[in-house]
């Protein structure tokens, strides 16, 4: 942040500054009314709420083959371009899960997508039944009743042998949903997809660029089915074709990352020298694991922790890259003798650090004093410009809530909120079940027409004494617009703890309903017994078990040309990224099969989404928007290369 921000900080608090988004605010934009919502906090500390970044809502029809029915409503945010003369396409960001929220992520998306907003706006949404659009589907009755359980993550789902299957959380709320008259079914990938030319024409676009990520990518494979029209470009990253058996393959997910090692490790002269034999010793390892000859300061390791650092780079942003250590790893287990890399690794729980002033004094040892005294320095600045924009954060979040108190919410609704938290701690005190009954009512309010009575009731039934005098008081003293923002204060609260429930809702309401037709725990059984490596099964049953038995109270749904590869003439760019452990690389080839326009890379040193691991995913992707006709090279992935870790008893030992 510097003084021009801040000047345009003050210009937009003060009404000075030019509305960047009064059109789209009126409905000139697309046509139809859009309603500003406030974007989820935090967040990023140089965005500016109504100038960089709006967040609203439109809506689209819950059934498409029939228009004029009802409707539901899906929340949008859209970053701004940086340039005064953006291109008119934008990038439509297409989330992954499926169920999984954007809204509330605008400040990973901001870093993730900042090289595209050089020349376009960025636009993505909360797919139906997903995140801040998911209201339409949500079962009010059911987490009330289970409101402690939903906010200590201690739900519960259908076990796969169904013995329970009338008495679990999940199963509830989806009883509710049908009970209310909602047509679940309607909530799909291909309902989905026609939302997407909907939606970018109301926000005042004609034609636009999909980057797909993860779902996403299935997202933007039927868009390019079912509606192509506006399509400009395509790029999918994090790979999942509806064509891949997506829920038999869990094992693939451990399995290929492995071989990909064994393969870098193989291509490497240095590597494969040090540790001949790779893929071979990670057997005799899982082997001799599994019948508890692999000790490690005095305990055996099992297999499952075996796999743990292959599968646990993933999601690592910004971290210090595990596979240079992975060969050596396997090899002190082999071995049975000093286990340095061991050691390090388990004793950071497989959690890489980020690179700090250590790394830098590591990285320059070969340069003169001078210059290493100079490098020095300059780690000195970084990490004081680290504290500089942690400060700068948390003073913007500060100016937020100043304002959400004094525009959006009321200063007596915010006040309200801090005197009711208080006052709650101290009625709960140590008693678990009355905490329990409190968080049961509080997020009841949540479907509860907003009321002063409603308010009352509740403070008088858990407060006592002055506290219930003071939040009475206080009651009394709101104006419409505040008690308003007290009931949305309690629905932004409500969400927070609901998050991982719903998360795992919404994608139990895609998968079970589009996939399980064409996966069985029988197939993933049978796929899992015929991979290269043994045991996969003890790390991936778990998973396996949760999904298939949280689906059975699902009513599965036969999607048309589901299992069906894509074909188009689009322009696409398909992604996948070696270390990926959700959707392994080799799917971004499956998925250009009737692709008869379309490019794949493979990233290395990247997970699920390599667009959030490697800065040159950005330069590709940016390079490749601008001219989607154009031939890419191989410059990022031969940028990026793998300083493969040779511990002192390998040295030793040459």
């Amino acid at each position: 942040m510097n003084y021009t921000d801040i000047f345009a900080l003050i210009s937009v608090l003060t009404g000075q500054a030019r509305d960047e988004f009064a059109g789209l605010k009126a409905g000139e934009a697309g046509g139809q009314p859009i309603s500003q919502i406030l974007c989820p906090r935090p967040l990023p500390a140089d965005e500016i709420e109504g100038n960089t970044v709006f967040c609203g809502s439109v809506q689209v029809p819950e059934d498409h083959s029939k228009p004029d029915g009802k409707k539901i409503t899906l929340e949008f945010a859209i970053l701004k371009s940086h340039s005064l003369y953006p291109e008119a396409d934008p990038v439509v960001y297409l989330q992954g899960g499926p169920g999984g929220s954007s809204i509330g992520q605008i400040p990973l998306l901001a870093q993730t997508f900042e090289p595209f907003r050089k020349t376009r706006d960025v636009v993505f949404w909360d797919q139906r039944s997903a995140g801040l659009s998911g209201q339409s589907v949500k079962c009010f009755n059911a987490l009330a009743a289970n409101a402690a359980l939903i906010a200590q993550k201690n739900y519960t789902t259908t076990e796969i042998d169904g013995s329970n299957i009338g008495n679990n959380t999940i199963a509830d709320c989806l009883r509710e949903v049908e009970a209310a008259g909602i047509d679940i079914s309607k909530y799909n990938t291909t309902e989905n997809a026609k939302d997407v030319p909907l939606i970018v024409s109301a926000l005042g676009y004609e034609s636009y660029n999909m980057y797909g990520m993860s779902y996403g990518s299935k997202l933007a494979l039927e868009t390019m089915r079912v509606a192509p029209e506006g399509i400009r470009s395509v790029i999918i990253d994090g790979v999942a074709p509806s064509w891949v058996k997506l829920y038999e393959t869990f094992a693939q997910k451990v399995s290929e990352p492995i071989e990909h090692v064994v393969e870098q490790c193989k291509a490497d002269a240095s590597c494969n020298a040090t540790f001949p034999d790779l893929d071979k010793v990670i057997i005799d390892t899982l082997h001799a694991a599994k019948a508890g000859k692999v000790i490690h300061q005095g305990k055996p390791m099992e297999p499952r922790t075996i796999f743990r650092p292959f599968e646990e780079r993933n999601g690592q942003y910004g971290r210090l890259s595990m596979t240079p250590y992975l060969p050596a790893f396997i090899y002190e287990l082999h071995r049975g003798k000093e286990m340095p890399t061991v050691d390090m690794l388990v004793g950071l729980d497989f959690v890489m650090p980020m690179a700090g002033d250590d790394d830098v004094t590591k990285a320059a040892t070969m340069l003169p004093k001078a210059q290493r005294a100079l490098i020095g320095a300059l780690a000195d600045n970084v990490a004081i410009s680290a504290r500089i924009d942690r400060s700068n954060q948390n003073v913007m979040e500060q100016l937020r809530d100043e304002i959400d108190a004094s525009k959006n919410y009321g200063p007596v609704a915010t006040l309200f909120d801090t005197e009711l938290e208080k006052a709650l701690i101290a009625a709960r005190g140590d008693d678990a079940d009355k905490g329990a009954k409190i968080v049961s009512d509080y997020t009841a309010l949540q479907n509860t027409k907003p009321s002063k009575d409603s308010l009352r009731s509740f403070v008088t039934s858990y407060t006592t004494g002055d506290a219930t005098t003071r939040l009475l008081a206080l009651i009394d003293g709101m104006s419409d617009a505040e008690l308003s923002g007290s009931f949305t204060i309690i629905q932004r609260d409500v969400a927070k703890s609901e998050h991982g429930f719903f998360g795992d809702l919404y994608l139990f309401n895609y998968a079970c309903q589009e996939d399980l037709p064409f996966n069985s725990f029988e197939g993933y059984e049978r796929f899992t017994a015929a991979q290269k490596y043994p045991y996969i099964g003890d790390d991936a049953d778990e998973m396996a078990r949760f999904v298939f038995g949280s689906c059975i109270p699902f009513k599965q749904v036969q999607r048309e040309n589901w299992q069906v590869p894509v074909k188009s003439g689009i322009p696409t760019l398909s992604i996948g990224s070696l270390y990926d452990s959700q959707t392994p690389a080799s799917w971004a080839k499956v998925a250009t099969e009737e692709l008869t326009n379309a490019q794949v890379f493979m990233i290395p040193e990247a997970g699920h989404g390599a667009l959030a691991y490697q800065p040159c995913v950005g330069d590709m992707g940016v390079a490749f928007i601008d001219k989607p006709e154009r031939k890419l090279s191989d410059a990022c992935t031969e940028s990026i290369s793998i300083d493969w870790h040779i511990p002192d008893w390998a040295k030793a030992s040459k």
